[in-house]
Parts: C-alpha cells; structure tokens; sequence
C-alpha cells in the first residue's frame, strides 16, 4: 500500500513541471494555477501559494509536460491591459495635471472674455494650482507596475499569445 501512494504523489510531482522563480531567488516547482493584475497563484507539492507580481523574477512553463495553457488567454490579456494602464498612469501622472492645468487657464480666460470675471477667475487659479502641483511634485517610482507588466509579459510569451 506504501508503494502505490509513493507512486501517486511521485505521479502527482511530474505533473507538476513548471518553475516559479522569486526576485530574491528562491524557487518552487509546481503549476501556474492563477493569475490577476497584482498576484500569481502557483501550485507546488505542499499546496497553492500567491505572490504579488512584483516579487516574481521568473515563471517558466513546461509544456512538454502538460500542453494545456496555465490560464486563459482573456484573464491573461484582462490583467495585461489593467497593469498597462497602471503605468501609463503612473509616468504620465505629473505631465497631466500641467496639461490639464492650462486646459483650465484656457477655460478660465475663456469665461472672462464671456463677462463671467467671478468663474473665469476660478477656474484660471485653479489651472494655475494645478500646473503648479504638477511641476513641483517628484516623478512617481513606477517600478511595482513595471515589475507587473514584465511577469505578464513573460507569461504571455511563454504561452505564444506575444510574438
């Protein structure tokens, strides 16, 4: 009876061919059994663990082993298209807001060549607070939805969904 469940787990084991490989270095073998914007759920012989994105350096699959894809290619491309938006988002925060801040200046002057002094003015010293916050915040650290996009992105290439 030993024998024939050491042979169902060591079964159970090559099933299990893909390889997780954290940014500290540390690595699991197991399956890619989930994945979202922000984590990745891997299944190893001692059950499911989930890691944020950003920790993953490495996700190779073995499809040798099992030809099946990990996760479908809509729930892949979902969190794709969210961590793309989190980045762009991220770099191009500041340059909005002094965007935005002389779209408001330009309103405002609008207004007051309307005869509206009392709006125009508003909105005029808003788009300057705007323009102002804009260039005197730092640059956002846009490495965590960086990180992200590079694990998606090796995911998908793994899978051949990027060519």
């Amino acid at each position: 009876m030993g024998k024939v469940l050491l042979a169902v787990v060591v079964l159970g084991l090559a099933g299990l061919a893909d390889t997780l490989v954290l940014s500290d270095g540390t690595t699991f073998a197991g399956r890619l059994s989930g994945l979202t914007a922000t984590t990745l759920s891997f299944t190893t012989a001692s059950g499911t663990m989930t890691w944020p994105l950003e920790k993953v350096s490495r996700v190779s699959l073995d499809f040798a082993a099992d030809p099946k894809p990990r996760v479908e290619q809509r729930v892949w491309s979902r969190a794709l298209g969210q961590v793309q938006r989190e980045l762009w988002n991220c770099r191009y925060m500041r340059q909005g807001l002094v965007v935005a801040g002389f779209v408001f200046i330009g309103f405002g002057q609008w207004l007051n060549y309307l005869g509206y002094g009392v709006f125009g003015n508003m909105l005029t010293a808003f788009g300057g607070l705007s323009i102002l916050w804009g260039l005197s915040m730092p640059q956002p650290g846009c490495e965590v939805p960086a990180a992200r996009l590079r694990t998606l992105l090796y995911i998908g290439l793994e899978h051949n969904w990027l060519y």
